[in-house]
């Protein structure tokens, strides 16, 4: 794991299918990156079935990162859920504690730019802890 994204991130601004969502969907959702390549997602339980909120409806899972390509590569392999198994393919851009990542759901090719379209999500965290 990136040193540098190890610990706490909350969720600050989320783009679904490239429309923004309230906050009041995503505030709550804490994500945490751990020495071991591995996330946390609290309150993943409390996602929606269907896309909204904690998007891979999941609690654990792996994260792989490859930092040497413009823009950085960074997929979540959830441990459960709908996404059991299969990568979030995603991009992401680090500046000090704001983290901006997209991620394509499974079937979706990986996102080039930061704006949504169809099938993925761009997420937008800082740092809590």
């Amino acid at each position: 794991m990136l040193k540098e994204l190890v610990g706490e991130w909350k969720v600050i601004g989320c783009q679904l299918h490239g429309k923004w969502l309230p906050s009041s969907i995503f505030q709550e959702f804490r994500y945490s990156f751990n020495d071991d390549d591995s996330f946390n997602l609290e309150w993943a339980e409390l996602s929606f079935p269907m896309y909204v909120g904690g998007f891979p409806k999941c609690k654990t899972g792996a994260v792989v990162l490859n930092t040497s390509v413009t823009p950085k590569h960074i997929d979540l392999i959830p441990d459960e859920g709908q996404f059991l198994g299969q990568a979030l393919q995603g991009i992401f851009e680090l500046d000090h504690d704001v983290l901006k990542a997209i991620f394509s759901f499974p079937g979706t090719a990986r996102p080039e730019v930061f704006q949504t379209k169809q099938g993925q999500v761009y997420e937008i965290w800082q740092r809590v802890k």
